[in-house]
């Protein structure tokens, strides 16, 4: 007569697996005294849970604000990286990364059958400037430059870029027009500008200037079009160094005592 052996058996479960271990009574029975699983889930209790949302909202939007903070600082920093300190125009990394952005332009716009696109490049050399600065002193030298900037952005059109690329050079982006008339503006400006000065102490530093003009488009690179208005200026201030070897371009200017009242 066999006997019927149930798996709740402890002796029996000892005989049939023991592994060479001593068998556990008390983990036995701990194991028999567990509720039993339900499907692939082990039962438990639940733990209740309680959550404020005010507060969640209010983490959530001093995270926010924290985010939009640390956005302004860095479009901040950037600006200041791109733009010149004194005269608040773009620098020459800033000029050159909007000059990028302009050529890739004239590429979309010829593609779209849109035309050629490109503009003018206008690079100005200030002249006698040097001469400024040693006679009147740095101080002078800076509100001389700021003069400059203040003419030039007045002189063109919104859509138009002005840098200082650094000492006394400075760049002009004149968009969506062609040599000639790019050209003609810049002789525009310079004549403008022979007919103004910046006053100074008792006496007005007269504004002399030398430019060079090249045409961009869709198939330039910006840092050959900078080379050639560069060389074009150069030819043009040595031009203009021979047709007037004796004019001193920074020497000050007796201001009328009208002109010192106007200004006072």
């Amino acid at each position: 007569m066999s006997a019927v052996v149930t798996t709740q058996d402890p002796d029996v479960i000892a005989a049939e697996h023991h592994d060479g271990l001593p068998f556990d009574r008390g983990a036995h029975d701990r194991l028999l005294r567990m509720p039993p699983l339900r499907g692939s889930r082990i039962a438990h209790s639940a733990v209740p849970v309680t959550v404020d949302a005010s507060a969640l909202e209010s983490q959530l939007a001093e995270a926010r604000a924290t985010i939009a903070e640390q956005r302004e600082r860095i479009a901040y920093l950037e600006s200041l990286s791109m733009t010149d300190e004194l005269t608040g125009l773009l620098n020459r990394r800033g000029f050159f990364s909007h000059f990028r952005r302009e050529i890739a332009a004239a590429r979309r716009q010829r593609a779209k059958g849109n035309g050629k696109g490109g503009g003018v490049l206008v690079i100005i050399d200030l002249d006698g400037f040097k001469r400024i600065n040693d006679t009147h002193g740095h101080m002078a030298g800076d509100a001389y430059l700021r003069q400059i900037a203040r003419l030039l952005v007045g002189a063109v059109r919104e859509e138009d870029v002005v840098a200082r690329l650094g000492g006394d050079e400075f760049a002009l982006l004149l968009t969506n027009t062609d040599a000639a008339c790019g050209g003609a503006r810049a002789r525009q400006i310079a004549t403008m500008a022979c007919r103004r000065g910046v006053p100074w102490s008792n006496a007005e530093l007269p504004i002399r200037f030398s430019f060079g003009v090249q045409p961009y488009g869709a198939d330039d690179r910006e840092e050959e079009v900078v080379r050639l208005a560069d060389a074009h200026m150069y030819r043009n201030k040595a031009g203009r160094r021979l047709r007037s070897p004796g004019r001193k371009a920074a020497q000050p200017v007796a201001r009328s005592a009208a002109n010192r009242r106007a200004t006072a």
